[in-house]
């Protein structure tokens, strides 16, 4: 895994994994459905991931995650 493999260098793996997204894409979508696709009932916005991405890129000692950014829908069905 290269998580582990390139750790004593000081190179981390982390990703981002957003759901549903408010962006001008979804401006024509029905809010309220996409709403609905999630546990939490709302929907993401562009600053949401961007706080995420810069966690991830602040945090030095996290190497190796998934930072899901939907809501909960990575759970599971509800």
């Amino acid at each position: 895994m290269a998580r582990i493999e390139y750790a004593k260098q000081g190179i981390r793996f982390n990703a981002v994994a957003p759901g549903v997204v408010d962006t001008p894409m979804h401006k024509d979508s029905p809010k309220e459905f996409l709403k609905q696709l999630q546990p939490m009932g709302g929907i993401a916005d562009i600053q949401d991931v961007v706080d995420a991405v810069l966690y991830l890129a602040q945090a030095g000692q996290v190497t190796g995650e998934v930072l899901h950014v939907d809501g909960g829908v990575h759970a599971g069905r509800w």
